[in-house]
């Protein structure tokens, strides 16, 4: 939805409410100057954290306790 400057200087509350459900263009002299978007509690970086964080769980326990990760880095480093 698209409203004058001039329209939210007078209904702030209306416009922050329906930001909710839609996005609200500013408009200055007719041009778009600003938004008012729905604020999210949960940054976008943390929504698909989970999934991350279990397939990072999954390694863990796939090497045996016994080996020695000095061991491994000077193989890998000779390779």
């Amino acid at each position: 939805m698209q409203i004058a400057l001039s329209d939210l200087k007078v209904n702030v509350g209306k416009y922050v409410d329906l930001a909710n459900t839609e996005d609200v263009i500013i408009t200055k002299y007719g041009k778009p100057a600003a938004k008012i978007i729905r604020y999210d509690k949960e940054p976008w970086y943390m929504k698909n954290l989970p999934e991350k964080i279990t397939s990072v769980d999954s390694l863990f326990g796939t090497l045996p306790d016994d080996i020695d990760l000095g061991d491994v880095r000077m193989e890998r480093l000779t390779k």
